[in-house]
């Protein structure tokens, strides 16, 4: 039995009484003096008895297949139904798997359901991944509480397509996700993550960087490149011990013509240059939630940034239990200098 659940204490007056299947037999054949079939009003209050304890020890019994047994996630609408964090943090990280892969990527199960290839030589989000199941279930849980079905969202700098997978997920098949990723090598995971997962008709990928303008190549850092003699090896380069590669770019208000419902940016991005090029999109999507990794030493210019934002924006962030909070550009920059923002006009739940 599960040590949060200690059994019901016995009232102080009552010896204690026989099991469930000695007193139905008892009563049965009538072995006591007490007991007759002809009671009516006994015996149903005897049955009523019976049928309470019945139920404790079903509810015990799923207490414990619960505690020792493995339960299958479908959606990520039972995940926020269940309402514990640490339980579906277990349950999670329960049906983690792994298999190494000689292509340089590892298959792993991500949130109790997605199949994910991540980098082997990731010492970023992979480990998360690969050891938890999930990648900082604090913004996963405000995600899911925020995107609804039928929705259009963008994934700027989407890397695997973590949270590719999970905007799927949450818009269904009535909605559409625009995954965004410029380095090669993650572009291939990323593909293949999603048509592991069946996703393909919600989950569009470009590879393609976000940026003020449209260029016909953009120089592009590039933290993870695969394998050395792998496929990708040739669209590497390294100078002054910094690799990059290159690839097209876009401005987001010029990937398509319509309005946007939730816009995550991811920290691989360089956020001064893909928030200048959103002006159009941010005119025609007036309903717009845009989730934003801010890491103010990969932005030219921080508090230029965050007064853009907070012009047009209530600035808020992401905090630990999940919950999005009002803050100040003074704070980002003194306390929280990598953040996860959240910018809308609409209040978060």
């Amino acid at each position: 039995m599960p040590k949060d659940n200690p059994p019901l204490p016995m009232e102080l007056d009552e010896a204690p009484r026989a099991g469930v299947v000695p007193r139905f037999l008892s009563w049965l054949f009538a072995t006591t003096p007490r007991q007759s079939r002809g009671a009516i009003h006994g015996t149903h209050e005897e049955l009523f008895r019976m049928r309470g304890e019945i139920a404790v020890l079903r509810a015990t019994m799923e207490a414990v297949r619960a505690e020792v047994g493995r339960r299958d996630i479908a959606t990520l609408e039972e995940l926020l139904r269940t309402g514990n964090r640490r339980e579906i943090e277990a349950l999670i990280r329960d049906r983690t798997q792994t298999v190494p892969l000689p292509d340089g990527s590892v298959l792993c199960r991500v949130l109790g359901r997605f199949k994910m290839f991540v980098d082997a030589a990731d010492v970023g989000i992979a480990p998360h991944l690969l050891l938890d199941g999930y990648w900082q279930y604090w913004v996963t849980e405000f995600v899911c509480r925020n995107v609804a079905r039928g929705e259009t969202a963008y994934d700027v700098g989407a890397i695997y397509g973590y949270w590719s997978l999970v905007l799927a997920d949450l818009v269904g098949s009535e909605g559409r996700v625009v995954a965004l990723e410029a380095n090669p090598w993650l572009h291939w995971l990323l593909r293949r993550n999603v048509h592991v997962n069946g996703l393909g008709r919600i989950i569009t990928t470009e590879r393609v960087a976000a940026a003020e303008a449209p260029h016909a190549t953009m120089n592009v850092p590039a933290l993870l490149v695969g394998p050395q003699n792998g496929r990708f090896a040739s669209a590497f380069t390294t100078e002054a011990s910094r690799t990059h590669c290159t690839a097209p770019a876009k401005a987001l208000q010029d990937i398509e013509p319509g309005s946007v419902d939730f816009l995550r940016i991811g920290a691989t991005a360089q956020p001064d240059r893909v928030v200048a090029g959103l002006g159009g999109l941010l005119d025609r999507s007036p309903g717009l939630r845009i989730m934003l990794d801010f890491d103010a030493n990969l932005c030219a210019e921080a508090p230029a940034l965050l007064e853009a934002l907070s012009a047009r924006y209530p600035l808020r962030f992401v905090d630990g239990d999940s919950l999005a909070k009002p803050c100040t550009v003074e704070d980002v920059l003194a306390r929280r200098r990598v953040t996860t923002l959240y910018l809308s006009r609409i209040e978060p739940r």
